[in-house]
């Protein structure tokens, strides 16, 4: 295999035609940045022992990559590490892992499953979830962990719209005390902007169903998306008023 390294620094790889499992030699025990970078051939790859650091764009843009084995020692995913994976699936988090960079996961919209490990949780959710792509990928995190360690999260968040976005799901799967509720509840204005802007009519849904949406807010939410000429979150807004709370002016139903 066409591996370049440095001093047991695997500088860059270069794709040999058909070789599409990478076996990274034992020997290497650090990955140059972007060595990885834009090869579309490799399906899979084992890291060696010893690596404690997944570095910046290091396997950015390798399409087809489904299946990387990283080793226990590592504690960080840098910066955009496995942006634009497109076939990974599933991943498993070494257990003595302490940060995830932005974009780390960037346009994996495939990976429908982190395995996280037991033990304290460390990893910043709003180190990951930096762009409206990612929300689902959010709730599937908060469904892979036990009620308890979602409570720690929420606790740790202190990124607002992360925070309510957190709260908002806790409280679809059941699963949210009364702490997050009040909060929830506070931020149902906030949220449910936050869920339009970034066009997640499915997000905005959740919002509605939560009933935090009234009379003295809905309003609020109609004008917003009339402003913003978000259409189909505006007719979710107008068909929650209509189901639930009603219209003293039949003419305003449509506006936008």
């Amino acid at each position: 295999m066409a591996f370049e390294i440095e001093e047991k620094k695997l500088v860059r790889y270069t794709e040999e035609p058909g070789m599409t499992k990478i076996i990274i030699p034992k020997e290497v025990n650090a990955l140059g940045k972007e060595c990885f970078f834009n090869c579309q051939q490799i399906v899979s790859v084992i890291l060696p022992d010893g690596l404690t650091e997944i570095p910046y764009r290091a396997f950015k843009n390798c399409r087809n990559l489904e299946k990387i084995q990283i080793p226990e020692t590592v504690t960080r995913i840098e910066e955009a590490a496995f942006s634009g994976c497109e076939h990974l699936r599933a991943f498993t988090l070494p257990p003595n892992l302490e940060k995830i960079d932005i974009y780390a996961f960037y346009g994996s919209e495939r990976l429908l499953k982190f395995h996280f490990p037991e033990g304290t949780f460390r990893v910043q959710m709003n180190d990951i979830y930096q762009n409206q792509n990612d929300t689902a990928l959010l709730k599937k995190f908060l469904c892979e962990r036990n009620p308890e360690q979602k409570r720690i999260l929420f606790r740790r968040i202190s990124d607002t719209k992360y925070k309510a976005a957190i709260a908002y799901y806790l409280l679809h799967i059941c699963q949210a005390d009364d702490e997050i509720r009040k909060y929830a509840k506070r931020c149902a204005t906030r949220v449910a902007k936050f869920r339009m802007d970034t066009q997640d009519a499915d997000g905005l849904k959740e919002v509605l169903e939560s009933g935090f949406v009234t009379k003295s807010n809905i309003q609020k939410l109609i004008d917003y998306a009339i402003q913003n000429q978000y259409h189909e979150c505006y007719l979710l807004l107008l068909e929650y008023k209509d189901k639930h709370i009603g219209y003293q002016n039949p003419a305003a139903k449509l506006k936008l």
